[in-house]
């Protein structure tokens, strides 16, 4: 019985592969996305401004680090929980190498490189004085997590 159960609940972590997948799908959306940024610029070539320029390359970036953010995190999570994976060719040299650790580390650098864009468009678009030290803040906040995530990783590192 006891042996039944185990099978059981270590068979439980293949309903992570439709939730890892969904993931994936997503970046369809940031394909939109970019493409909806590249079309306005190319429409708009002539007559685009330096910063415009700038805002919308800032936008295709951000869109990219999510995008790299969103596959890492599904593959990733994929090797750890649920199956390693076995392929001889385009297999990413980080793939093995990421451990929850890793992933978390990756994620929080994540969210402060897509804040800081956030913020850099935010100050570039002009705007309202009362709102960019909220934005500044909640950057802070993102960079201060991310300080303590490695803080803790570091300590729990040492322990091992």
């Amino acid at each position: 019985m006891e042996r039944n159960i185990e099978i059981l609940l270590l068979a439980t972590r293949w309903l992570l592969v439709p939730l890892y997948l969904g993931l994936l799908a997503s970046v369809l959306g940031i394909y939109a996305m970019v493409g909806r940024e590249l079309l306005h610029l190319v429409t708009s070539l002539t007559t685009i401004s330096e910063a415009e320029l700038v805002l919308v390359i800032l936008s295709i970036l951000d869109l990219v680090l999510v995008a790299n953010l969103v596959v890492m995190v599904a593959i990733s999570s994929y090797e750890s929980f649920v199956s390693r994976i076995d392929v001889d060719r385009e297999k990413p040299e980080w793939l093995g190498k990421m451990d929850a650790s890793n992933v978390k580390m990756k994620v929080s650098l994540s969210i402060v490189m897509v804040s800081a864009i956030n913020l850099l468009r935010a100050f570039m678009m002009d705007t309202p004085a009362e709102r960019l030290p909220l934005l500044a803040g909640v950057h802070i906040v993102f960079l201060l997590s991310t300080l303590a995530v490695a803080v803790v990783e570091r300590v729990h590192g040492k322990d091992k």
